[in-house]
């Protein structure tokens, strides 16, 4: 993974993988013969653009701290109600606050979490939006955010508050560029099938990574998989006239 987009080194490694591909597919050929076999390609995530990139193109961007964001956090509700380190991390965009800290102050939990979100909106300026996860469901929030962030929610791991960030801004990770928010340069990724059955085509329409697996039972004429969440990809299901 590159830490720019649009670099040589970039372009170079995807111009291997084009090569690579066509080796797999001969070997593919040679082996089961054209037509016998079936694969897609796709992705885990997308990726945002080099900070570098886009200052030097002028596009409004960076890169934040949840390290520094965390203390700053720890800092203002020590200030405030007298209890040190009530915020225990900040990772993946969430806030995960330190129970058992507030609770043996005697403080009430939903108070320190609205100051928290509070403080997050007036003052950390790369932020476009902060919500309590447990009332993120009546939240005011556009849908398509609210739907990934309930997607993602794991009752045990996740943390108490989201961080939706400015397009373009990301946490700071070594070296590198991050991932994990909801905007298409991050979140759109490809989708190709090659090989048994597949028409000559393509589709403009939104898809997902989850409408794989029932468009491959759909194909082979087998029932879904038991957890299955998506839907068929019709276009894949179609035969020329």
């Amino acid at each position: 993974r590159s830490s720019d987009l649009n670099s040589v080194e970039t372009e170079d490694t995807y111009l291997r993988l084009d090569r690579d591909i066509a080796g797999f597919l001969q070997f593919l050929d040679e082996k089961f013969g054209k037509g016998n076999y079936l694969l897609f390609l796709t992705a885990d995530h997308a990726i945002a653009h080099a900070p570098d990139f886009l200052q030097e193109h002028h596009i409004p961007g960076g890169m934040f701290s949840q390290g520094d964001l965390q203390k700053r956090l720890n800092a203002f509700i020590e200030k405030t109600d007298s209890i040190s380190n009530a915020v225990l991390s900040v990772q993946n965009y969430q806030v995960y606050i330190n129970h058992d800290k507030i609770k043996l102050a005697g403080k009430d939990e939903k108070h320190i979490i609205n100051r928290i979100i509070d403080y997050i909106k007036h003052d950390i300026s790369y932020v476009s939006d902060v919500v309590e996860i447990s009332t993120l469901p009546g939240y005011s929030l556009a849908e398509p955010i609210k739907e990934r962030i309930i997607n993602g929610y794991n009752m045990q791991r996740s943390g108490d508050i989201q961080i939706i960030v400015k397009p373009g801004f990301s946490y700071k990770v070594p070296k590198n560029v991050q991932h994990g928010v909801w905007n298409p340069y991050d979140a759109h990724i490809p989708l190709l099938f090659f090989g048994w059955q597949v028409q000559q085509g393509k589709t403009n329409r939104e898809t997902y990574m989850t409408d794989i697996a029932p468009t491959l039972a759909a194909m082979l004429q087998i029932q879904m998989p038991n957890g299955c969440v998506g839907k068929v990809l019709e276009e894949m299901t179609k035969k020329n006239e």
